[in-house]
Formats: structure tokens, C-alpha cells, sequence
């Protein structure tokens, strides 16, 4: 009797520990970014707050710097497709398999947080589509901080910009820089400086992070923000990873992404300005743009619009809602 007793008692606890252990679920979140980068960083604590708030029953590991083997233009498709159930990926990187999510990097469109907020809540609708439609769901965005020009000379007015080789960074900043009078450069990136170094070029076009990681300043003596627009980071989870779960689980993941995307907006917010500090205390001038280069800005900006929209045609009703609504 007693030994199936302990038998019984072995069986339960056996039992237990099996329920226990399928009851832990384990999820893959892919980001490109490097441990110091503040969307790493967010969604690392995102991971540790869903491992606490659940008790451990949904572990997030973070794999950073593409080291899980997921390219940076592959995040939807590799969500979609359960490779991994997480990405933190860069909107306009997939447009190549959903064509409108590569609208955040149209000039003019979406200029700071503040109009980010209001395109998101506009244009959050046909995001939800694109992403159901590829097996996944959004759990909360975070912004970049926007692009601006690193120059020899200063470019404050329309006429600045004209004949400037500037290296710009995509399609679409070449086709922005040549509508502004530059002649942009195609070039990769770590050659820029021996080109300026060079006279071959003259600067280039990208965010306050990138120039202050770089040192840009020692090889340029001007920035201008300009603030042409503004790309999100989206991070998503795989529908069927998510609906695995149990409803306690989901709404308390949901509750946490609502609850904690102020604070990486904010993160977002500090990067922007703590690397322009960086670039000033190494000796660089700060300039903004004015009133003739801001309307140049504005109409190449429209024109890349309508374009956009011959080969996206859905993309036209939701941009003059939102324009509408910012007053564009």
C-alpha cells in the first residue's frame, strides 16, 4: 500500500510539473537593432514586464542584431509565416510585401510625434488589415526620430540646397533631395567619410542617432533637422502564437503594450535630443530651415504624394483624411 501510494503521489506531482511546464508558453522577438538602440531597449523591457506580469507562463526572448538569422526586409513574412512570433520591424522595410507600408517615408507626410500620433490613428485601420492579412497583429509602435542633412556649409534657405551632394540613405531621400535642388549620392555608408574627406561629396542625409553614432562632426560642420518625416517601428506578434494564449494572458500583454508605448515614445523623444547635444558639444552648428525651403520642402513633397498613390491607390483616401486633419 505504501509503495502505491507514493506511486500515486509520484504520478500527481509528475502530473503537475507536465501541466506546469505546458503551461509556460515561449516567444522569439527578432529586432535589428543593437543593444544600445532605444527600440532594443524597449523591447527588452516590454519581454521582462510580460515574463513578470504573467508569472512566467509567456517568456519573451529578444534576439538582438538580427542574430536569430531574420533579415531586417523578411520581419512580416517570417511573423506571418511562424518562424518567430515576434519582430520589431521597420514599416517601410516591408513594403516589398505590403506595398503601403512604405508611405511613412513620403516627405511632408508625417512631420514629429505629434502628427505621428494623428497618421497612426488615421491610418491605424488599414494597418490592422495589412497585418491580419499577413498573420499578425500589432501590440504598439514607436517612432524614429526624423531625418535632417549633415553639411560642410550651412542650408537654411531653398536656394542652400542647390547642387549639394548630399549621400542620401533610400529611393525616396533621392528622389526628396533632387526635387530640393541637391544632387544626392548614392554611397555606402561607411565610405562616406573619405568622400567628404575627399571633396567628392559634400554631406549626408540621416537622423540625429545615426549622425551622433557616426561622429559626423568631424567631417561636417552643419546640421539642419528639417524634419521631412517620421518612420515607425511596429512590433507585432503572430495571430496564431497570440490566440493560443489565454484571455488573462492576452489582455494582460495588450494592457502592458497600451500602458508602456508613452514611455518608448518618450525614449524616442530623449534619443532625438540627447544626440543633438552630442552634436553640438563636438562643435556642430544647428540651423532650421525657413520659409522658402520649408514651401520647396512642401511641394516636392505633394508631387511624391501623388505618385505614391498611382502605384498604392488606397493610400490616397487615408492620406487626405489625415491631411485634412493636420492641415496639410
Amino acid at each position: 500500500m505504501t509503495n502505491a501510494k507514493t506511486l500515486l503521489a509520484a504520478g500527481a506531482a509528475f502530473a503537475a510539473l507536465s501541466t506546469a511546464a505546458m503551461a509556460e508558453t515561449k516567444w522569439d522577438l527578432s529586432t535589428a537593432w543593437g543593444a544600445n538602440n532605444f527600440h532594443a531597449q524597449s523591447a527588452i523591457a516590454f519581454a521582462d514586464a510580460v515574463r513578470d506580469a504573467t508569472d512566467g507562463s509567456v517568456d519573451i526572448t529578444v534576439h538582438l542584431s538580427g542574430e536569430i538569422g531574420v533579415k531586417i526586409t523578411e520581419k512580416l513574412s517570417s511573423v506571418e509565416n511562424g518562424i518567430i512570433q515576434m519582430a520589431d520591424m521597420l514599416l517601410f522595410l516591408q513594403a516589398g510585401e505590403a506595398p503601403f507600408l512604405g508611405i511613412d517615408t513620403l516627405p511632408y507626410l508625417i512631420q514629429g510625434q505629434d502628427e505621428m500620433k494623428t497618421w497612426l490613428e488615421v491610418a491605424g485601420p488599414t494597418y490592422d488589415e495589412i497585418f491580419a492579412k499577413h498573420n499578425q497583429k500589432v501590440l504598439y509602435y514607436v517612432p524614429w526620430p526624423s531625418p535632417g542633412v549633415y553639411t560642410k556649409q550651412a542650408v537654411v534657405s531653398a536656394g542652400d540646397m542647390e547642387g549639394q551632394r548630399i549621400r542620401a540613405f533610400n529611393a525616396t531621400s533621392f528622389d526628396f533631395l533632387s526635387r530640393l535642388g541637391a544632387a544626392p549620392v548614392e554611397l555606402p555608408f561607411g565610405e562616406l567619410a573619405a568622400a567628404v574627406a575627399a571633396g567628392t561629396v559634400d554631406g549626408a542625409a540621416t537622423s540625429t542617432s545615426t549622425g551622433a553614432n557616426s561622429k559626423l562632426y568631424q567631417f561636417t560642420d552643419h546640421f539642419n533637422p528639417l524634419n521631412w518625416s517620421m518612420s515607425p517601428d511596429a512590433v507585432t506578434v503572430n495571430l496564431d502564437a497570440w490566440n493560443a494564449l489565454s484571455d488573462a494572458e492576452r489582455a494582460t500583454i495588450q494592457g502592458l503594450a497600451d500602458s508602456m508605448e508613452a514611455d518608448f515614445w518618450a525614449a524616442s523623444a530623449a534619443e532625438d535630443t540627447s544626440q543633438t547635444k552630442v552634436l553640438t558639444d563636438n562643435g556642430m552648428a544647428v540651423s532650421q530651415a525657413d520659409d522658402s525651403l520649408k514651401a520647396k520642402m512642401a511641394e516636392a513633397g505633394k508631387a511624391m504624394w501623388a505618385e505614391f498613390f498611382e502605384n498604392v491607390p488606397e493610400a490616397e483616401a487615408v492620406v487626405n483624411a489625415y491631411a485634412e486633419k493636420v492641415g496639410k
